[in-house]
């Protein structure tokens, strides 16, 4: 691992593999640089790519430095791309699909194109009045120390089963997943940004865009798939079939692949 020290003087750490234009994949929430679909991407894309995995702010080998905004994060994704020759393309998952989006606004002369999957989007007021209550119930159990109460909570609110959340936190991520607890509280907040940058800011949106979902996925997966892709000029969609919010790195790799290299050929 590597670290670059990003505009707020925290620690970004980091490591790459491949040759190539650079790729730099945005993880979702719990996920690592090694932990988790994106980085489990790595082997299917370095043979045509520089690829760039990184731990966000609070989780793994990153350092943190409060308070959160969702801006640090944007400023931690521009010193990496600034290290790396100044240019990039993205790619996110859920709460990284955002936030890759929101960086393609941000700085568009520093990233090329997005792929994006599955990013949140905050709903109606009784979503709303969830996140707040949801907010509230993990800041009272991190104070108290029970951060493995508030991990299974947000694994089972995202779909995990009882037998599958026990032996990922028994396996030998399960700590550092764990140890990421606080961090949940800044996915929420991505997910309230979100709406507000497909009002405001995604029409303005000049890179070409990738939207994907999976058909086996959160049922409002698809919808908030085309909803981005009717918001931003160059955008277009791809509905995996048979994936669900935890996407297959295999079946995912080729397609983002092929986008990627279809703008970087022409």
């Amino acid at each position: 691992m590597h670290t670059l020290n990003s505009a707020d003087n925290t620690p970004i750490a980091y490591e790459t593999a491949g040759a190539g234009p650079l790729l730099i994949i945005v993880t979702g929430a719990l996920n690592t640089h090694n932990f988790g679909v994106p980085g489990e991407m790595v082997p299917f894309l370095q043979d045509a790519f520089t690829v760039l995995t990184y731990d966000r702010r609070g989780r793994g080998q990153s350092g943190d430095t409060p308070p959160y905004s969702v801006f640090k994060e944007l400023e931690d994704l521009e010193a990496l791309i600034d290290h790396h020759g100044g240019k990039t393309f993205l790619y996110g998952h859920s709460s990284g699909a955002a936030l890759s989006l929101f960086a393609a606004s941000e700085f568009p002369q520093k990233v090329s194109a997005v792929a994006a999957y599955e990013p949140p989007l905050a709903g109606g007021w009784f979503e709303k009045l969830l996140s707040g209550f949801f907010l509230r119930y993990i800041n009272r159990r991190v104070s108290h120390g029970d951060k493995l109460a508030v991990v299974f909570r947000f694994m089972r609110f995202v779909g995990m089963d009882e037998n599958l959340i026990e032996e990922t936190l028994a396996g030998e991520h399960g700590q550092t997943i764990i140890d990421m607890a606080l961090t949940i509280t800044n996915e929420i907040k991505i997910q309230q940004t979100s709406k507000l940058f497909l009002r405001s800011k995604a029409k303005d949106l000049r890179q070409p865009v990738l939207m994907l979902a999976g058909t086996k996925s959160f049922k409002t997966a698809p919808g908030i798939m085309v909803d981005f892709t009717h918001a931003i000029p160059l955008a277009e969609s791809c509905l995996l079939e048979g994936q669900t919010h935890s996407v297959e790195p295999q079946v995912i790799a080729p397609v983002i692949k092929a986008f990627f290299l279809q703008l970087q050929n022409n």
